[in-house]
């Protein structure tokens, strides 16, 4: 063993004096503009150990991916939990964290344990059967473990996010408020997974005159947000079939493929977005999905052509209305 990876063991092992079981919880994701906050939670043997162990944040990516993985095939149990942008906008990005870690903590469905938690707080439903270790991802061989899984998770998601908003780099930056990420977002605005309440985000106004692709574009980014939401799986954006047509947005629920037409609208427009989805748009529609299709070299499928309308000049809040079966 390396002096440090000793140390490691050997903190934990002074509570496994008192404690059978061991718990080491640690979150990541307080700090970004963007995304949501993860925690894991990670219990091993006693007799269970490896040098790549350490704080994720000494690790490479590739050190992290690879100690993930062995601690998925070594430890006890483990969990990881995730909370949203809504959840952090709805209270702050401390009670989410806590909470997140609360809920990584239950979903291990262990009982008689002693948990080991970084930082200076405990989380409430914790409290009695854990304490915080300042530092701790430095010094437990568990808290550290619990920091490469909940690391290599969120930066997992965030690299499915920066394929749904390509422009903003999240798969580089991970949602932290790089030079590049602000200059990103003074350009194109903030998506819905920005957190609304972080600088410069609080400050930022909708702009007073759009052009009409910056409102689309602002458009289908909510609309794609919002059917994730529902449960649908977002498959690529802005198909282009030749000299067929164009579909917005591409899903899927469960085997059925979702095409989707998306309007946006001001709430100062004449004309509604709905009204703007005409016979025209859907056979064109149609003509692509079948290219789509062709492309995949797909004979049988189950399709369905929805739309989706985005109206106001509140990036953070528009109104959607969401219409399914619209070819019929």
């Amino acid at each position: 063993m390396s002096g440090d990876a000793t140390a490691l063991q050997a903190f934990d092992n002074t509570f496994r004096k008192d404690h059978e079981i061991i718990v080491g919880v640690d979150e990541a994701g307080r700090g970004p503009l963007a995304g949501p906050v993860t925690a894991a939670a990670v219990t091993f043997p006693p007799d269970v150990f490896n040098e790549l162990i350490r704080d994720s944040k000494k690790l490479s990516e590739k050190q992290r991916e690879k100690a993930y993985e062995w601690i998925i095939e070594h430890a006890q149990a483990w969990s990881v939990h995730s909370l949203g942008v809504q959840a952090i906008n709805k209270g702050n990005i401390l009670k989410a964290a806590l909470t997140a870690m609360e809920h990584a903590v239950d979903k291990l469905n262990m009982s008689g344990i002693h948990v080991l938690i970084d930082g200076n707080r405990v989380p409430f439903e914790l409290k009695g059967k854990g304490e915080a270790i300042i530092g701790g991802d430095r010094k437990s061989f568990c808290i550290a473990a619990a920091s490469i899984l909940a690391k290599v998770s969120r930066d997992r998601m965030m690299k499915r996010w920066a394929e749904i908003y390509p422009e903003y780099g999240f798969e580089k930056h991970k949602g932290y408020g790089t030079a590049q990420h602000i200059k990103t977002l003074e350009k194109h605005y903030p998506t819905p997974i920005h957190r609304r309440y972080f600088a410069p985000i609080k400050t930022m106004q909708f702009p007073g005159y759009p052009t009409p692709a910056f409102l689309g574009r602002w458009g289908e980014n909510w609309a794609i947000y919002y059917l994730i939401l529902k449960g649908y799986q977002f498959i690529t954006r802005n198909y282009h079939g030749g000299n067929k047509g164009e579909i917005d947005i591409i899903m899927k629920k469960g085997e059925l493929f979702i095409m989707v037409e998306v309007k946006t609208s001001l709430e100062k427009d004449e004309f509604q977005a709905a009204q703007r989805v005409t016979e025209e748009k859907i056979e064109k529609m149609v003509l692509a999905s079948e290219r789509y299709f062709y492309d995949l070299n797909m004979d049988e499928y189950d399709v369905r052509f929805d739309a989706v309308t985005i109206s106001g000049n509140d990036w953070h809040a528009p109104h959607i209305e969401h219409y399914e079966n619209i070819l019929y």
